[in-house]
Formats: structure tokens, C-alpha cells, sequence
């Protein structure tokens, strides 16, 4: 697929090296190379190059990092692959929409990410708040169990058939800040409410979700959020 090279399939914490092979085998068949882990229990290892079939290039060429905050840090939007519902609801794609998105975003170089969970339990609450928005691959209500490697395919798949179709040019005169920069502005915005002692303690952790939400919607680009955190610069400035 187009700008392949700007997307990144981010595996969190996989426990057994088969699946991570898997997943390198289910991305080289659509066309996907970028394979990003967070603290894989084993890796490398001789059963993640046994299931990757010949797409051990994939797995050679795979980061490692320490944190989701840190494999993400670049990329301008963030995709959660999760079926979690969520007491506050974040936005929420089913795969082929997703892909159409996704594949408009590519097409404008921007730098993507798709993050996938544990094998056990997914990804966790404060996880999935780091990502713009979440994916659901909708399936059998009495049986809506995936692997991992199966999940991949199934978003790789839509991703690849969306390949084929025309992009239109991008309108934005400035780009939109990457998740490092974004998550900067948020805490920047969350650091002045409590110095303007706008939260209730009670429901901080709440408004905050909030926050977090209504920032990774708006997508800021690079001068809004210069803009805003000269603002903010200057409140806190004002209340000292």
C-alpha cells in the first residue's frame, strides 16, 4: 500500500513470541512493514521467526520501546484496536471505516499508528486514552473472540483493499501536532485548570478523561497549538 512507511502496527506487552511472528506474517501479506513493540515478554526469539514464515524481514527491522507514550510520540493520530467499552466513550470506528480514514491520512504522509493489546486482557483504560480514536471489528455477539494475529489481518486486509483508492488533497496550511506535542498541550491545559482551581477533586479524574478526549478530537495542528500554549503561558503568568 501507498506510504506503507507511515504506519505503524504497535504490539503492547505480547506475551508469546508466535503471536509477534504471526502478526509480521499478516502484515507483509498486505503490504504493511512497520512493526513497533512495547515491552514484549520474549523478543527475539526462535518461535516468533518459526510463525513469521518469510516475513522475518519484518521482525528485523521491528522497534522496541519501553512505553506506549514513547512508540507513539511521533505519529500525528493514534488507533486503538479494542472491543473495551467505555464509561466515557471515545470515538469509535468499526475496521473498514477506519481503514478509509486511515488510508486518507497516509496518503498525506502523516505518520500513523494502530496499537493492539495483550493477548489476555487488551489494553488498559489509561492506554487506550493516548489514542485518538478506537477500532472495533465487529463480529458474532455470542462469540466475538479474536487473536491477536487475527485482529491484525482482518485491519491490514481493509487497509490493503483501500489502496486503490484516490485521495483528494489535503487543506491544512500547517501540520497537525504529533502525539508527543498534543499530550505536551494537554497536560499544559490540565496543569493551569488546577492552578485556576477549576476542578471539582471529586470528579477530577473524570474531567480529565474528558480533557484528554476533547483534544485528541480536535486535532490541533502546529500553530493552533503554539497559539494555545502561549495562552496558557500567559494565564499562569497572570495568576502567579
Amino acid at each position: 500500500m501507498t506510504n506503507s512507511k507511515n504506519l505503524r502496527i504497535v504490539l503492547v506487552e505480547t506475551s508469546h513470541p508466535g503471536n509477534i511472528g504471526s502478526v509480521a506474517r499478516a502484515m507483509k501479506t498486505m503490504g504493511l512493514e512497520k512493526l513497533v513493540l512495547v515491552n514484549p515478554k520474549k523478543f527475539p526469539d526462535p518461535q516468533a521467526m518459526a510463525m513469521a514464515g518469510n516475513a522475518t524481514d519484518v521482525l528485523a527491522n521491528a522497534e522496541i520501546f519501553s512505553s506506549l507514550q514513547l512508540a507513539i510520540a511521533s505519529c500525528i493520530d493514534v488507533y486503538a484496536a479494542s472491543a473495551r467499552e467505555r464509561t466515557i466513550a471515545w470515538p469509535t470506528y468499526d475496521a473498514r471505516i477506519a481503514a478509509e480514514q486511515i488510508h486518507t491520512q497516509i496518503h498525506q504522509k502523516k505518520e500513523i499508528a494502530i496499537v493492539f493489546g495483550r493477548e489476555d486482557r487488551g489494553l488498559t483504560n489509561d492506554e487506550l486514552q493516548l489514542a485518538n480514536y478506537q477500532i472495533i471489528i465487529p463480529a458474532n455477539p455470542d462469540y466475538p473472540v479474536l487473536n491477536l494475529a487475527m485482529s491484525v489481518q482482518i485491519i491490514a486486509y481493509e487497509l490493503f483493499f483501500q489502496s486503490a483508492v484516490d485521495v483528494d488533497n489535503d487543506w491544512q496550511d500547517f501540520p497537525e501536532l504529533n502525539a508527543d506535542q498534543l499530550q505536551q498541550l494537554i497536560d499544559h491545559f490540565i496543569k493551569t485548570s488546577y492552578a485556576l482551581q477549576l476542578f471539582d477533586e471529586e470528579n477530577a479524574k473524570k474531567i480529565q478523561v474528558r480533557i484528554m478526549r476533547m483534544f485528541r478530537r480536535l486535532k490541533p495542528d502546529t500553530m493552533e497549538g503554539n497559539f494555545l500554549r502561549g495562552f496558557l503561558t500567559r494565564v499562569n503568568k497572570k495568576i502567579k
